[in-house]
């Protein structure tokens, strides 16, 4: 891109000096050397893959995150109806990764929980504790519930 651009800046300049019949091979230059254009879409392509948190009979990420930007109001956010997905250690704070029965995702960040949107969910705090590979959410009922990493619904059933 860059070499096109330089030789079309020294076949402009040549053909300054050199009248029309320089100015025609400069244009034969040009398209030889085959100038095209690409734009930010057609380069990155994040957008159309599918949200990891979401299992794959649910569809994926796009149209169900254009579908949440419309909603209004206070989330409710059952939190017996979630799973841990993971715990990340930082240098200053720690994660945990949460998703519903819905397909939404949640982050636990400094005892708050946060929506997809990144928006504290209101009411639900947290504490993780990472040696023990556990993490605890609190309603403002004071219900408590407590997830283990690596422990599925059939592991909570069974006593």
């Amino acid at each position: 891109m860059i070499s096109s651009a330089l030789v079309l800046l020294l076949a402009a300049a040549g053909s300054a000096f050199a009248g029309t019949a320089t100015s025609s091979a400069a244009v034969t230059a040009s398209a030889a050397v085959g100038v095209t254009t690409q734009t930010v879409s057609t380069i990155y392509t994040g957008d159309r893959v599918r949200d990891p948190f979401l299992p794959a009979a649910m569809g994926g990420g796009s149209a169900r995150r254009r579908d949440d930007a419309k909603t209004e109001g206070p989330e409710v956010v059952d939190i017996h109806a979630m799973s841990l997905r993971g715990i990340m250690k930082d240098d200053k704070i720690d994660y945990a990764l949460f998703t519903s029965e819905t397909g939404s995702s949640y982050l636990l960040r400094g005892g708050r929980l946060y929506d997809e949107r990144q928006k504290p969910v209101p009411g639900i705090r947290g504490a993780i504790k990472i040696k023990q590979k556990t993490v605890e959410l609190i309603t403002p009922d004071k219900d408590v519930q407590v997830f283990r990493l690596g422990e599925d619904e059939k592991d909570k059933e069974t006593p």
